[in-house]
């Protein structure tokens, strides 16, 4: 049983209080959790997003972060690349990764639960084709392929556009993206990490969250 480390505000460090995933997550309890955005520069600037199982407990079918999940216990923030190997099969180097920073996250699941999310955020340039990722059926229904440009213009205008996706089977296809496909975030999150993939594959420094 999966056990996570319960944090606590202002500074959100642990406690030293241990629960299992599902206790904690019923307590309601401040949690760590790890988020990489896997951004591309060709063949155009874009984002992959994850699109979540239909079976998750939170944002069924909404398309998320390329890769997000809670800490384990005694875990810390670059452990977080352990996810990336169980969901897409992909290891990466530490040093590749650009990190932005933490945010807080709260949310109703599915089970109408509050989430209090403590989120590290993370970038990692990688051109691989969609195909060339190998998805755990369990975790990741499908990868879509986001250019930035056009999440920028749904972001600020509204307006809706077609991406890419390769299913966990394989299964290619185009789905129209639209802003109620992206999950609700309070501080507009996916906005703001559109904006700053944009700075990242200019080439910019102290991109901070």
């Amino acid at each position: 049983m999966e056990k996570v480390a319960i944090l606590a505000p202002p500074a959100f460090a642990p406690t030293g209080q241990v629960l299992s995933k599902t206790q904690a997550i019923k307590a309601q309890v401040w949690l760590g959790v790890f988020h990489l955005w896997i951004v591309q520069r060709q063949p155009v600037p874009a984002l992959i997003y994850q699109q979540r199982s239909p079976n998750s407990s939170w944002g069924p079918l909404l398309l998320d972060v390329t890769v997000g999940g809670y800490y384990l216990a005694g875990e810390h923030r670059l452990d977080g690349l352990r996810e990336v190997k169980e969901e897409l099969g992909i290891h990466y180097n530490p040093k590749t990764l650009t990190y932005l920073g933490r945010k807080l996250f709260f949310g109703r699941d599915q089970q109408d639960l509050m989430r209090y999310t403590v989120v590290d955020i993370h970038l990692v340039e990688d051109n691989r084709r969609l195909d060339q990722f190998v998805l755990d059926p369990q975790e990741v229904h499908a990868l879509c392929l986001c250019p930035i440009d056009y999440l920028i213009k749904m972001h600020t205008r509204h307006k809706p556009f077609s991406a890419p996706t390769i299913s966990n089977s394989g299964h290619k296809t185009i789905i129209k993206v639209t802003p109620d496909l992206i999950p609700y975030n309070w501080d507009n999150y996916h906005f703001k990490i559109a904006l700053l993939a944009r700075r990242f594959l200019r080439g910019e420094n102290n991109l901070i969250y």
